[in-house]
């Protein structure tokens, strides 16, 4: 069977948690095509081996964030949303033909596969109605409605908000879907460390914060991405182009992270303690950071919080953490599909 996989090129967590999903449909035998940006299709390709057929194009508007912070510039966002509306036409005239299409979380694509008379799972935790509605004209914002309401099979990720779930009123029930683990490279980089590790990553959608954090006096090892500037020996930045990063999740004693859903799954399925930065003007993260609370799963701290790293790591240690383990769910979800296409 062909399967069409339509991801969002706005960050990278849509993309990761699709992967293995992916991969365990190619394992079993089927075709998978992926349409994303270029960016996306290269990771992709990367993962996969080479086994997926590959389409570059823009899927998505997304959100635009001022530079130096990841504050949303709603003008900026509310603008790229009508161009790429605009594109909608070609994007949908000119989509792959397949058996099936997955879709994560582009509206467009729902009403391509409307019109080939497909079916079509739209795999969410959230959708760009809750993201845009507080800023976005209501004739955008229900040109998004109404192409979500064609979705004719919805897959709710475990925190799914419950915005989503009134909206769609039903759909299959998941759980959390990461790259899985890899024990020896896991092992590895915990090994070519001789302090606890914190890692801190700030999510692929921004280019980071416009302060520097010294970090020099601290009894840890830092493992950070590049968009974030760390000063100290201790500090050791990610290459752009590792194509592992779940495994220095694994490997983390903390982890400091934007509530992305793929980071999120990540650090849930490998049981780390984390403290997510709060963005009071993102509903997505904002739900998923108040469920992970609930669940006594992270804290969350501002951004400002950041500048004393060390006191970050001391409400972690003092936090009463959850012990409850989460299996990683990406294998349960390729059932999902086959058995409901």
């Amino acid at each position: 069977m062909r399967f069409a996989y339509f991801i969002t090129n706005h960050g990278f967590g849509h993309l990761m948690r699709e992967l293995p999903v992916m991969a365990e449909l190619i394992r079993r035998g089927h075709k998978v095509t992926v349409v994303t940006g270029k960016e996306h299709a290269a990771v992709t390709d990367n993962y996969l081996g080479g086994k997926a057929d590959l389409i570059v194009d823009d899927t998505d508007a997304g959100l635009i964030v001022y530079p130096g912070t990841i504050l949303i510039d709603t003008d900026s966002t509310v603008k790229r949303i009508e161009e790429h509306i605009a594109k909608w036409d070609r994007l949908i005239k000119e989509s792959v033909d397949a058996d099936c299409y997955i879709v994560d979380i582009c509206p467009w694509a729902v009403i391509a596969a409307k019109k080939k008379g497909i079916p079509c799972f739209l795999m969410t935790n959230f959708t760009w109605i809750e993201q845009y509605e507080p800023f976005v004209p209501d004739e955008l914002l229900n040109i998004y409605k109404d192409a979500y309401r064609q979705a004719d099979k919805i897959i709710f990720f475990d925190l799914a908000n419950e915005a989503s779930r009134a909206f769609f009123k039903e759909g299959f029930e998941a759980g959390f879907s990461a790259r899985p683990f890899d024990p020896e490279k896991v092992k590895a980089i915990r090994e070519s460390h001789d302090k606890p590790i914190v890692l801190i990553t700030c999510g692929a959608s921004n280019s980071g914060f416009d302060f520097d954090i010294d970090v020099s006096e601290l009894p840890y090892s830092f493992i950070v991405t590049r968009s974030l500037k760390l000063i100290g020996d201790n500090v050791e930045y990610l290459d752009p182009k590792i194509n592992n990063t779940q495994d220095y999740v694994a490997a983390a004693d903390y982890c400091i992270a934007k509530a992305g859903y793929s980071t999120v799954s990540e650090f849930v399925t490998a049981g780390v303690h984390t403290a997510l930065l709060e963005r009071d003007d993102t509903a997505e993260d904002t739900m998923t950071i108040n469920q992970l609370k609930d669940r006594k799963l992270a804290i969350s701290i501002k951004v400002d919080e950041l500048k004393d790293i060390g006191r970050v790591i001391e409400k972690m240690d003092a936090f009463d953490w959850s012990d409850k383990v989460y299996p990683n769910d990406y294998s349960h979800i390729a059932d999902i599909i086959e058995k409901n296409i």
